[in-house]
């Protein structure tokens, strides 16, 4: 995959894959905790919810790195079903948490790269969230070069480049998250 290839998919989850985002991950008994971020770059300051699978592998020792043992094997699931619809191989994941995001006040988070050194991402929708709350994918001139609505159950990979999303006006958007090598 070259630095620009988006690959996309939506119809990759198994029933199984579909039972646990519909009667665990959306229902009112999943484990949300808030994050704070802060760049000093920006000075961007925003709230969201999140719930950490996996920690990052730079970040904890490998035995460590499942911060939760329940949701990993199935969560895991969903992420090889969307590499394996996209033919995309993949050594281990880096990180893998499940975001909430709403309106907090801002437009859109900061623009980033999840990790300091060449990864891969993705980007798993698990609702159906306001339609501008896009995923925005940037050249090397922070130029955008690929604008990506969320839609439930839509999957989109791509490899080490700056992105940013815009937080819902409306509503609110749950997306499954990874990095990998």
């Amino acid at each position: 995959m070259n630095r620009f290839e988006i690959k996309e998919s939506d119809n990759f989850l198994s029933k199984e894959n579909i039972k646990f985002i519909n009667e665990t991950i959306l229902s009112n008994r999943f484990p949300w905790y808030s994050e704070f971020t802060k760049t000093n770059s920006t000075n961007l300051n925003y709230f969201f919810l999140a719930h950490t699978v996996q920690r990052r592998l730079e970040e904890y020792p490998i035995d460590q790195i499942v911060n939760s043992p329940d949701f990993f094997n199935p969560t895991v699931d969903i992420l090889k079903n969307f590499l394996k619809s996209i033919n995309e191989r993949y050594n281990f994941f880096l990180r893998i948490s499940y975001n909430f995001t709403f309106n907090n006040g801002h437009d859109r988070s900061q623009i980033h790269r999840d990790h300091p050194y060449k990864h891969r991402q993705i980007v798993i929708y698990l609702n159906d969230a306001d339609p501008k709350s896009k995923t925005c994918i940037l050249d090397d001139n922070n130029k955008i070069i690929k604008e990506i609505t969320p839609k439930k159950f839509k999957g989109v990979s791509f490899d080490y480049v700056d992105h940013f999303h815009y937080f819902p006006k409306k509503g609110f958007r749950v997306s499954l998250v990874a990095t990998y090598l």
